[in-house]
């Protein structure tokens, strides 16, 4: 299936969120090639903010909180910390995945002050990977920062 623009999924959820569609559907390009069950452990995430932190929200998942979800790579910590609730494995659904990506992209960009671009590479990380990751999604969605 393609996560395109205008794919019914990807418009109902930038709509619920105030996201660009095309943003979003590049970013799912990016982030999963458009599988929604792609999935990757992140062990210096784990190393760094759940293994000896029991605060941490998905503490109680172990390493699956430091892994990434479906057609966004949500981290399950970050869901959680954004009100997931479910079984780590509900994140592969295109319907979960999607909305919880994308309300962390929401937030993200309320954090930017309304800037795309550092919202983005917010969503990635930091550095200069995050600001090459934000120039990628821009770039496939055919736009320009």
């Amino acid at each position: 299936m393609s996560y395109t623009a205008t794919h019914p999924l990807v418009v109902r959820v930038a709509n619920q969120f105030n996201l660009r569609s095309d943003l979003l559907a590049a970013q799912i390009l990016v982030e999963s090639s458009g599988d929604p069950y792609a999935f990757r452990f992140e062990s210096e995430y784990f190393d760094r903010y759940i293994r000896d932190h029991a605060s941490a929200k998905g503490y109680a998942f172990g390493p699956l909180a430091a892994c990434s979800f479906g057609l966004l790579q949500i981290l399950l910590e970050t869901a959680i910390e954004h009100g997931f609730t479910d079984r780590p494995e509900q994140l592969f659904d295109p319907r979960v995945g999607l909305t919880f990506g994308a309300k962390y992209l929401s937030h993200c960009l309320n954090a930017s002050a309304g800037n795309y671009h550092l919202a983005l590479a917010r969503y990635n990380g930091a550095g200069t990977r995050a600001s090459a990751y934000a120039d990628k999604v821009f770039s496939l969605a055919h736009v320009t920062a």
